[in-house]
C-alpha cells in the first residue's frame, strides 16, 4: 500500500522534480533522508507521481506556456 511522504530537499521522483514541501505517494520499504512519511488526512490533495500538481491560481499552467 502507497504512504505519503513529504519532500524535504529538491529531488527527481519517477521522472518528476520535486520541489521541498510537495508531497507524493509511494509503494517503497524504506524512505531516504529526503522524504519523511506523513499521515493523509481526508482534506489533503496528494500529487500522485508522475502526475502535475495543481497549478495555483495565481500561476499559469504549464500548459498555457510558448513552446521553447
Amino acid at each position: 500500500m502507497a504512504k505519503h511522504y513529504k519532500v524535504l530537499e529538491r529531488s527527481f521522483i519517477n521522472g518528476r522534480l520535486c520541489e521541498p514541501g510537495d508531497v507524493v505517494s509511494l509503494e517503497i520499504d524504506s524512505p531516504g533522508g529526503h522524504l519523511e512519511e506523513v499521515k493523509a488526512g481526508p482534506k489533503q490533495e496528494k500529487a500522485k507521481p508522475g502526475q502535475k500538481p495543481a497549478a495555483k491560481p495565481e500561476e499559469k499552467p504549464e500548459d498555457n506556456l510558448p513552446d521553447a
